[in-house]
């Protein structure tokens, strides 16, 4: 399996790059945030997800979104995330701290699923999809 995926990254890095680069402003455009807001949700979900998630399977998930790390220092860094999160609502209340509407946090991760699966990265939504149910 590590073969494969080194072989994936190889040979399509600049293209699943560039895929992956897209997240942010289709989550800003979908929902009406912010850079900081969607950066901050992102980052609270791959907290959230590397608590939760078995290492290799985070690591499945993190490559997938670029500076997947620094998002994850920034949010706590920041004050964003102070504290573990231990379930869906705790994060949802992340991301009104935010100053995201209820409605539209509840919505986050499951847009961040679909936008994983239509990106083709079918493991990888399999993984989140998972995490959240």
């Amino acid at each position: 399996m590590l073969a494969t995926l080194i072989a994936c990254l190889t040979a399509n890095g600049p293209v699943l790059a560039q895929r992956a680069w897209s997240l942010v402003p289709a989550l800003q455009e979908r929902f009406g945030l912010s850079e900081h807001q969607v950066r901050g949700a992102l980052g609270a979900l791959l907290v959230f997800s590397r608590e939760r998630l078995a290492k290799p399977e985070f690591d499945d998930l993190s490559e997938r979104i670029p500076n997947a790390e620094r998002i994850m220092q920034d949010v706590k860094q920041s004050g964003i995330v102070t504290k573990p999160i231990d379930n869906v609502g705790e994060y949802e209340s992340v991301l009104v701290r935010l100053g995201i509407a209820p409605s539209v946090a509840a919505q986050f991760a499951p847009a961040v699923v679909d936008l994983l699966g239509a990106a083709g990265y079918g493991h990888e939504q399999d993984i989140l999809w998972g995490l959240l149910h």
